[in-house]
């Protein structure tokens, strides 16, 4: 007795691009001793980039990633983010050693 071959397909589309047409496409180009990509203003947009914006960009086995660099918070805006339900009480850490004491 043979059992029915079942096959399922599971497909990736990429639908960034979908609704404004085909993805763009661009060229690597030399740029004194490196390589450059010019990236198209749509793409640009879309990924909220603008000139002098820091990148990360990561290769691998055949593929180059480019994404933007996530910007470190400045003291003041992370002070400005404690409220009384996100604060804690002290942690005990043993006696005072050295100049550790301070008086208020």
């Amino acid at each position: 007795m043979c059992l029915p071959v079942v096959y399922t397909c599971i497909y990736g589309v990429d639908t960034l691009y979908l609704q404004k047409g085909p993805m763009p496409t661009t060229q690597i180009v030399k740029w004194g001793n490196s390589l450059a990509v010019r990236i198209p203003k749509p793409v640009a947009e879309e990924a909220g980039v603008r000139e002098g914006d820091p990148v990360v960009i990561e290769a691998g086995a055949g593929e180059i990633n480019v994404r933007k660099k996530q910007r470190m918070p400045t003291l003041k805006e992370l002070v400005a983010q404690i409220r009384p339900e996100n604060r804690y009480d002290e942690i005990p850490s043993g006696p005072e050693r050295g100049k550790e004491r301070l008086e208020w």
